[in-house]
């Protein structure tokens, strides 16, 4: 499945945002978060500049997507990982979902990944607050790595 896809799916599919209210008369709308920023489409966290009073297309919500996950592979190489393709996956989705920042404080996660010990890795991603607020997701991410 691709990195999109796959983004859509933990982030909230167009059916479940619809069963939420956050997409209705094919338009995505704004919503909070779990740490209460505002959001929309797929996960897209608004900046200050950001408004959509109006909605947004499912072309825009792609967009933001597209942009975001851009950011973040970039964001992926300043971390000067050599990982194979399942982890550099499972490291850039976890920048979507964190920030940059959120990352780095993941040290002992990020010195076992230099040193390619995988399961001490998810275990530490598994010790911390991201995996105590999103278990299922974490979860679903660690059943897909083929390196563990």
């Amino acid at each position: 499945m691709e990195l999109a896809d796959r983004l859509k799916q933990y982030e909230g599919t167009k059916q479940y945002q619809q069963s939420r209210g956050m997409f209705r008369n094919d338009k995505f709308y704004q919503y909070y978060d779990s740490l209460g920023k505002p959001t929309i489409g797929y996960g897209h966290l608004l900046t200050n500049s950001e408004v959509y009073p109006y909605g947004i297309s499912e072309d825009k919500a792609n967009a933001l997507l597209n942009q975001d996950i851009k950011i973040a592979r970039m964001q992926y190489y300043k971390l000067e990982l050599d990982l194979p393709q399942d982890w550099q996956d499972f490291m850039i989705i976890m920048i979507f979902q964190l920030g940059y920042a959120g990352v780095l404080k993941f040290k002992k996660m990020i010195a076992a990944l230099k040193a390619k010990d995988y399961k001490e890795a998810i275990k530490q991603a598994k010790d911390s607050l991201w995996y105590k607020q999103t278990p299922n997701r974490l979860n679903q991410m660690i059943e897909v790595l083929t390196n563990k």
